[in-house]
C-alpha cells in the first residue's frame, strides 16, 4: 500500500528540518510554487498534529491546540520538552557545524579563540587525565578543600571574609554574597556597586525534590571529581545543604517584591560594616577584594539576608564554611565524558555536542554574534522583518494607550508611558559589533589545555567585574549568561531577542499566512514591550531611571486592574496543584497586554492586506481555521510543553512564568476577540463573564 500524500508531505517536512538544523550553512531556500506548497503543507501537518479535535476550543484551548503534544514530544526522567528545548537544540545544532568549521583567516581574534576552546573540550585523553589534579592544584590556592584535605587542612589559617574576597578576585566566584555591578536605579549611566543576597539563592520554601537534587549532585561531585569516600562526600553535601537551607531563611523571592526600593537601598561601605559588625565586615571585604578602599556609594540588598548570614559566619564551624565556599568551584570544572565503553563514533558525537553547549555557555555573546551571522545569510531578510514588526506593534500599543478605553490613566501619567514607549529600542542578541578584546583581551585560550583555559577565563571575568565599577553604563550591550528567550532590559529600556529564534521555521516563514508571524513572533514581541509597564517597570522612565511620576490615582487605578489577575491566578491549578498567589504578575501583565497588541496589529494587516487576503487565502493547506482563528492557534502552539508530574511542584515554585497550560487557557479566557473568533457559548469556560484587562 503507497504512502498518502500527507505522510509524504511529512517526510519532507522532516528531510527539509534535518538539512535547515545539520547543514543550515548549505540548505537553499524552497523558492519555486511547488517548493512554497510543500512548506505550507508540511507546517499544516506540523499544526495538525499537535491538535485534539475531541477537546472543544470553547473548554479548554491548550487542550485542543496541544492535546496530541506529549504523545510525539514526551517528556522524559532527564528532561522537559518544549519549543524553547526545540529552539536551543537547533541553536546548538548550528552552533556545533560553525565550531567544526575550519579556522579562517577572516575569523575575528575571539571567533579563533572560541574555536581552540571547542578543540580543548573535544581531548578526551587529556579531560580524563588532568581533571582531577587540575582542580587539586586550583584548591590548594586556597588552602585546601577540608572534605579533601582531612586532618591535613590548617583550620588557623581560614579567614570566612578573605576566602569570600580572594575566590571573588581570582575567579569571580559569588559564595555568600552577591557581589554585581549594575546601573544605579536612579541614573542608569552610572554603574553602581550591589551587595547582598544571591540571585540564585534556594529560598525556604523551594521545592524538597530540588534541594534533593542538589545535595545529590554535589556528593557525586565530590566522589568523582576529587576522589573523596562516599561517606565523607554525604557528610559535606549534607552540611552545604543544610548552611543553604539556613541562608535562604531569611531572603525574599523577587518575584513577590515589584518595588525595588523595597529590596534595596543606597548607602556606603563603612555604615554596612558599622550596622553588621566585625563577622561580616564589608569594609575588609570590599577592600580585600578590589585591592583599595571604596568609598562611593553601594547597595545594600535584602538586609534580612544579611543578617542571617552574619549569624551564619558566627556560629557555622570554620571547616563548613570553607567546604561551602570553595564547592562553588566545582561546576567549572566539571566534564561529564561518556563512557569508554560506547563506540568511538557515538563517543565522538555526544562529546561535540557537549562542547558545544559548553563553549556556548561560557561564551555567549561571542557565540551569538557567530550564530547571528550565519542565520543572517541563510535568511537576510529576517532582521528587517524583526524590526518592522516591533515597529508596528509599538504603534498599536500607542493606540490602545491613547485610545478611550483607557479612561483610568490621567493625561500626565499616560504622557509618561508612551514617550516611554517611543524611546524603547529593539536589538537582536549577536547583531551589535561589541568589542570583544575589551573583555577578552587578556586571554589565553589553548587547543590543548581545556582546564587551564576554564581557570584563564574565570580570571578574566573576575578582572572584568571589577573594572566595570570604572566603564561607562552607555556601552553596547554586553552579556556572560546565555539568552533562550525574548527580554526586556529596563535599564536600557530594550527589548533583546534571541538569536535562536532566527531560526527557519519555528515560528513563521515568507510562505506562511501572517497569522503565524503575529501569533508567535508577534506575541513574543507584544509580550516584552508590555513589560515596560508591569508592575516591576513602570516606576522606571524611557532612559532606564526610576522616577515615579505616576500621579496617585492612576497607581490606585492600575493595582485595582492587576488585583483581577490576582485573584483569578490564585485560583487557577496546574495538574492537582492550586498556583500559590502572588502580588507580583508581571508575567501575567505581559501576557494580558501582549496579546492585545499583537492581535490589534494583526486585525490592522488584515484590513490593509484585505485584497491580497481574499485573492490568496490567509489559510494552510487542510485546515478550516478562519485568519483569527489560526492567530490564536499558532499562539497556543508555541507553549505547548510536557512536563512530567513529579517535577510540577518543583516548576510552579521556581519557574518566573505560570505554566504554559495555565498562561494559555487565561489569556483566552481573558480575551473577547477569542471567544467570538471561536463563537464560544456564554457558558464555556474560555467564555467567562468577567475578564481582567490591563491597559
Amino acid at each position: 500500500m503507497g504512502a498518502t500524500p500527507e505522510a509524504l508531505v511529512c517526510l519532507i517536512f522532516i528531510a527539509i528540518a534535518w538539512l535547515d538544523g545539520v547543514q543550515a550553512g548549505v540548505y537553499k531556500e524552497l523558492t519555486t510554487p511547488l517548493g512554497h506548497e510543500i512548506m505550507r503543507h508540511a507546517k499544516s501537518a506540523d499544526m495538525r498534529s499537535f491538535i485534539d479535535p475531541l477537546v472543544s476550543p470553547c473548554d479548554d484551548f491548550y487542550g485542543h491546540a496541544c492535546g496530541k503534544y506529549s504523545s510525539i514530544n514526551a517528556a522524559s526522567p532527564e528532561t522537559d520538552k518544549s519549543l524553547g528545548q526545540a529552539l536551543r537544540g537547533g541553536y546548538l545544532r548550528r552552533v556545533r557545524q560553525l565550531l567544526n568549521e575550519p579556522k579562517m583567516s577572516t575569523d575575528r581574534p575571539m571567533e579563533t579563540r572560541v574555536k581552540y576552546f571547542y578543540e580543548s573540550c573535544l581531548n578526551t585523553t587529556a579531560l580524563r587525565m588532568n581533571q582531577r589534579s587540575h582542580l587539586l592544584h586550583v584548591l590548594r590556592e586556597f588552602g585546601g578543600m577540608p572534605v579533601v584535605e582531612g586532618n591535613a587542612w590548617d583550620e588557623s589559617k581560614f579567614d570566612a571574609i578573605e576566602m569570600m574576597a580572594t575566590l571573588l578576585r581570582r575567579y569571580g566566584k559569588i559564595t555568600f554574597l552577591r557581589v554585581s555591578v549594575g546601573p544605579d536605579m536612579a541614573n542608569s549611566q552610572i554603574n553602581r556597586l550591589f551587595l547582598g543576597q544571591r540571585d540564585d539563592l534556594m529560598l525556604i520554601k523551594d521545592e524538597v525534590s530540588v534541594k534533593l537534587v542538589r545535595k545529590i549532585r554535589l556528593q557525586l561531585r565530590l566522589q568523582r571529581l576529587l576522589g573523596v569516600s562516599p561517606e565523607r562526600a554525604l557528610q559535606a553535601a549534607n552540611e552545604i545543604s543544610a548552611l543553604d537551607l539556613e541562608l535562604g531563611r531569611s531572603g525574599i523571592d523577587q518575584k513577590t517584591v515589584d518595588d525595588p526600593r523595597l529590596r534595596q537601598h543606597l548607602t556606603v561601605i563603612s555604615s554596612l560594616t558599622e550596622t553588621y559588625g566585625p563577622a561580616l565586615n564589608f569594609t575588609k571585604f570590599v577592600s580585600h577584594w578590589l585591592g583599595h578602599d571604596y568609598q562611593l556609594p553601594v547597595y545594600e540588598y535584602v538586609p534580612g539576608y544579611l543578617w542571617q548570614l552574619t549569624r551564619i559566619l558566627l556560629g557555622t564551624p570554620k571547616r563548613v564554611l570553607a567546604n561551602y565556599m570553595l564547592s562553588s568551584l566545582l561546576e567549572d570544572f566539571v566534564v561529564d565524558l561518556e563512557p569508554e565503553k560506547y563506540q568511538p563514533q557515538q563517543q565522538q558525537l555526544q562529546q561535540e555536542e557537549y562542547c558545544a553547549e559548553r563553549t556556548s555557555d561560557l561564551f555567549p555573546a561571542v557565540v551569538d554574534h557567530m550564530v547571528y551571522h550565519s542565520l543572517e545569510q541563510q535568511s537576510p531578510h529576517m532582521p528587517a522583518i524583526l524590526r518592522q514588526l516591533f515597529q508596528e506593534l509599538k504603534a498599536t500599543f500607542e493606540e490602545i494607550l491613547n485610545g478611550s478605553e483607557l479612561e483610568w490613566l490621567d493625561e500626565q501619567t499616560r504622557n509618561g508611558i508612551v514617550e516611554k514607549l517611543k524611546l524603547m529600542s529593539f536589538q537582536i542578541s549577536g547583531e551589535e559589533s561589541v568589542d570583544f578584546e575589551e573583555h577578552y583581551g587578556t586571554l589565553v585560550i589553548s587547543s590543548a589545555d581545556y582546564y587551564g583555559n576554564i581557570q584563564r577565563l574565570l580570571e578574566v571575568r573576575a578582572l572584568n567585574l571589577r573594572e566595570d565599577l570604572q566603564r561607562p553604563q552607555s556601552k553596547a550591550i554586553f552579556y556572560d549568561d546565555t539568552i533562550d528567550s525574548p527580554c526586556y532590559v529596563r535599564e536600557a529600556n530594550l527589548v533583546l531577542f534571541p538569536a535562536s529564534h532566527m531560526q527557519h521555521r519555528y515560528f513563521w516563514d515568507d510562505v506562511y499566512p501572517a497569522a503565524l508571524k503575529y501569533g508567535t513572533l508577534g506575541f513574543d514581541l507584544a509580550h516584552e514591550i508590555a513589560h515596560a509597564f508591569d508592575d516591576s517597570n513602570l516606576l522606571f522612565d524611557g532612559r532606564g531611571n526610576l522616577r515615579d511620576s505616576w500621579s496617585s490615582e492612576a497607581k490606585t487605578n492600575f493595582k485595582r486592574l492587576k488585583q483581577c489577575l490576582v485573584d483569578q491566578f490564585g485560583e487557577l491549578r496546574f495538574g492537582n496543584q492550586k498556583l500559590p498567589r502572588r502580588e507580583t504578575q508581571g508575567e501575567n501583565i505581559a501576557d494580558n497586554v501582549g496579546i492585545r497588541i499583537t492581535l490589534s496589529a494583526y486585525h490592522k494587516w488584515l484590513l490593509e492586506h484585505s485584497k491580497t487576503v481574499a485573492a490568496e487565502g490567509e489559510a494552510l493547506p487542510l485546515m478550516l481555521q478562519t485568519p483569527q482563528q489560526l492567530f490564536f492557534l499558532s499562539l497556543a502552539q508555541t507553549m505547548c510543553a510536557d512536563v512530567l508530574p513529579a517535577r510540577r511542584h518543583a516548576h510552579v515554585m521556581t519557574s518566573v512564568h505560570t505554566p504554559s497550560e495555565v498562561r494559555v487557557r487565561a489569556m483566552m479566557a481573558n480575551s473577547r476577540a477569542f471567544a467570538e473568533a471561536f463563537q464560544c457559548g456564554n457558558s464555556t469556560k474560555m467564555n467567562p463573564p468577567l475578564r481582567c484587562k490591563v491597559y
